[in-house]
């Protein structure tokens, strides 16, 4: 079976300054945050979030931060019901350790170690679906970014795995992933989406007044892939390295852990 994926984050990939209450910096947080489907389900799921625009009367945008409250949640019901999967990667940067002085707080780096830890979920995933590296086409958001530096990292993953995880990127041809500026696919517009429903549940600023907002989350939860017991966490969820690590108040770590979707399948 042949699947397109398209990757987009919410957060910043600094991790060299990092954004406190009494200074200025990238966002403690970081989410990756791909959406997967069949060819032919992506025509439907394009219908559908086209609807979706119309009714809440915004058609275009750069960002999810563009739209409302209401309009998000209405959003996010909306995504649940399309004939795709959802998959994400959060990373707590605090928790970053000797991770950090490693790769001298560079953030091209993280950013591409994201990918892996997202691409083998996704991948590990689909394995049982996929016949070769032709039946996958993966789209990253056009940014600020060496992608080829991204695609040869990723090759040398797939050529020598040290963790057994990663050789599930046997059915990933990272030299053909491509990237599409803002604007140029709904599909996009929709990983925007869940990288910032997920993101806003850790998002705690003054402009929010400290309160993170999981209600995008909820709303949309039931499409990201799980295991055979409909736990999303290991399977279309990824913290970095656990959920502990992620220092989430009590509620949000709760939620996260109590989350269950719909059995393992394509669509």
């Amino acid at each position: 079976m042949k699947f397109n994926i398209y990757i987009d984050e919410s957060g910043e990939a600094g991790i060299a300054k990092v954004r406190s209450t009494s200074s200025g910096g990238a966002s403690p947080y970081f989410v990756m945050a791909g959406v997967v489907c069949q060819p032919t389900a992506e025509v439907l799921a394009k219908n559908a979030f086209r609807d979706a625009k119309d009714r809440i009367g915004k058609k275009s945008w750069k960002h999810a931060t563009e739209l409302g409250h209401s309009q998000k949640v209405f959003l996010a019901r909306e995504l649940n019901r399309l004939p795709v999967r959802f998959f994400t990667v959060v990373s707590n940067k605090a928790t970053l350790g000797d991770y950090k002085i490693d790769i001298n707080g560079n953030a091209h780096k993280f950013y591409n170690k994201c990918a892996q830890y997202l691409l083998e979920n996704i991948c590990t995933y689909l394995a049982p679906h996929v016949e070769s590296d032709d039946d996958l086409a993966v789209y990253f958001e056009k940014m600020n970014h060496d992608y080829d530096a991204m695609r040869r990292f990723l090759g040398k993953v797939k050529s020598k795995p040290i963790y057994p995880q990663s050789k599930s990127l046997s059915i990933l041809n990272p030299f053909g992933i491509s990237t599409l500026k803002k604007g140029e696919s709904e599909m996009l517009e929709i990983s925007d989406f869940v990288a910032h429903a997920v993101f806003q549940c850790s998002n705690s600023t003054e402009a929010n007044f400290n309160i993170p907002e999981p209600r995008y989350f909820v709303e949309l939860s039931s499409r990201f892939a799980g295991d055979e017991n409909g736990c999303p966490i290991g399977s279309g969820i990824k913290f970095i390295h656990d959920i502990g690590m992620m220092r989430f108040e009590p509620a949000i770590e709760k939620m996260f852990s109590d989350a269950r979707v719909q059995p393992p399948r394509i669509g």
